[in-house]
């Protein structure tokens, strides 16, 4: 039994559905994958998506992204509507959200997915928001604003705190084992920089696409951190940010790895046929070790 990883499948784009598609019908037969977050927000993309999954590895874990709750189609009143829908999806496929022991007779592993969004800086303290010189307040840019509505929460301030909270009802005889947890969003502030100045293929310095656009406004939750930790997680997935990431913080190994888009590998100078999910946890071996980045 090994455990692999990835995020961001974003199979909307043709290319990203060809390289699902294109994954060992062999390889992983026997094997676990995450998914953390950000296949589709069209149903019949998602279910096509998690099926074609479901053909290669023989368990699959998902937890939704901000993209599979947007609702520019189908007619959903609200995020928190196509949120129970993605997860009917999600049963309908045998796909996992909630937590599980791996294990025949002795658990060796619980898998934790987490439930999160983000939490903006007029929000509240959780957000991981940092300044960043020439950013645009108008945020005309994230399509969240437009695609994203939600109703009036029962008890909780804003949409990171329902979610988290949905976390709480988890049996905590699930966590006995060592726990690998994911969620979509970033659960801490230093993981949205690198510790490398990125390049691209040739070596050059990244440039910023978009230097008026702030993510840390949208990254994630540092309640989230919190929450994983006290559940007892020792490696933890997430996605969001289209970067990859390995690092290991107080006690905690962080990872992301993720698909993205076209345009991204293209300027990595990434090759999607020798590009393909990590992993991060093995029978033998336990969970992965890789270069701080």
């Amino acid at each position: 039994m090994r455990v692999w990883a990835i995020s961001d499948l974003h199979t909307d784009f043709r290319e990203n559905m060809r390289w699902v598609s294109n994954l060992s019908l062999e390889d992983y037969t026997s094997d676990i994958i995450i998914v953390a977050g950000d296949i589709s927000d069209d149903i019949g993309i998602l279910e096509k998506t998690l099926l074609l999954l479901k053909h290669r590895f023989a368990r699959v874990f998902f937890v939704p992204g901000n993209h599979d709750l947007w609702i520019r189609r189908d007619g959903y009143s609200h995020s928190l509507e196509k949120f129970y829908k993605v997860l009917n999806v999600c049963a309908s496929c045998e796909v996992e959200y909630s937590p599980r022991l791996i294990g025949e007779e002795t658990p060796s592993l619980c898998v934790l997915p987490l439930f999160s969004w983000y939490v903006k800086p007029e929000e509240g303290p959780d957000s991981l928001y940092m300044r960043k010189p020439g950013e645009d307040p108008g945020l005309k840019v994230w399509m969240d604003d437009y695609h994203i509505v939600w109703p009036v929460f029962d008890g909780a301030d804003n949409a990171s705190d329902f979610f988290l909270g949905r976390n709480l009802e988890h049996d905590t005889r699930f966590f006995q084992a060592p726990v690998l947890s994911f969620s979509h969003f970033l659960p801490r502030r230093d993981l949205i920089m690198s510790l490398k100045r990125p390049v691209d293929k040739q070596g050059r310095p990244f440039k910023d696409p978009h230097p008026k656009f702030n993510f840390s406004r949208f990254a994630g939750s540092a309640h989230l951190d919190i929450q994983l930790r006290a559940m007892g997680s020792v490696f933890h997935i997430y996605g969001h940010q289209h970067r990859n990431r390995y690092r290991e913080i107080e006690g905690v190994r962080y990872f992301s790895h993720n698909l993205g888009y076209g345009r991204e590998r293209a300027f990595a100078g990434i090759d999607d046929k020798l590009y393909f999910p990590k992993l991060v946890w093995s029978e033998e071996d336990g969970f992965s070790t890789y270069p701080e980045n």
